[in-house]
């Protein structure tokens, strides 16, 4: 693909990310998400397994040479985009539009930065942006990842199991 998919919270959902901002214990912050390039996919690998190592290992066996090159196969720079906050790369997300359903691949916020509602806040506008185009959008969740419960308060809920992982559909 050479032409750069649109996430949606740059321009679909008529949001400007450069000016979205929540207020957090008082403070402003800015949530911005922009796309990626080939510089992040460091940043982006190295927090797919921070964060998933512990949940996969619960799982299945944690194969570290296999989890890399699984991301290496899976990572298309023309659906990535990175989430910031203040200017910090704080996480980044994956989506493959397709004419006929959406699909979030990928979701990750930084620990640290977790249970601040950076995430709901991006899964929200992106929600409201998909819901819009009146295409499915699906998503996979290992089964014990709390992401779930993020999804679900979005509208997403379960509509299937493919091994370790839930399918989720957003609701219509």
């Amino acid at each position: 693909m050479s032409k750069r998919q649109k996430c949606p919270l740059r321009a679909e959902a008529g949001v400007d990310s450069k000016r979205a901002s929540a207020t957090l214990l008082g403070m402003e912050r800015a949530v911005h998400v922009r796309p990626a390039t080939s510089a992040h996919y460091q940043f982006a690998l190295e927090l797919y397994l921070l964060t998933m190592r512990s949940y996969t290992e619960e799982l299945m066996v944690w194969d570290e040479a296999q989890q890399r090159d699984s991301f290496a196969a899976l990572w298309k720079l023309t659906e990535v985009s990175v989430v910031t906050v203040n200017g910090e790369d704080v996480g980044w997300l994956q989506v493959n539009e397709r004419p006929t359903e959406v699909r979030l691949l990928q979701f990750f916020i930084a620990p640290v930065h977790q249970r601040r509602g950076i995430g709901t806040e991006i899964l929200g506008n992106l929600v409201a942006a998909w819901k819009t185009t009146a295409r499915p959008v699906r998503l996979t969740v290992l089964k014990n990842n709390p992401a779930r419960q993020l999804y679900e308060r979005a509208g997403f809920s379960v509509v299937g199991e493919i091994g370790v992982k839930f399918e989720m559909k957003l609701k219509a």
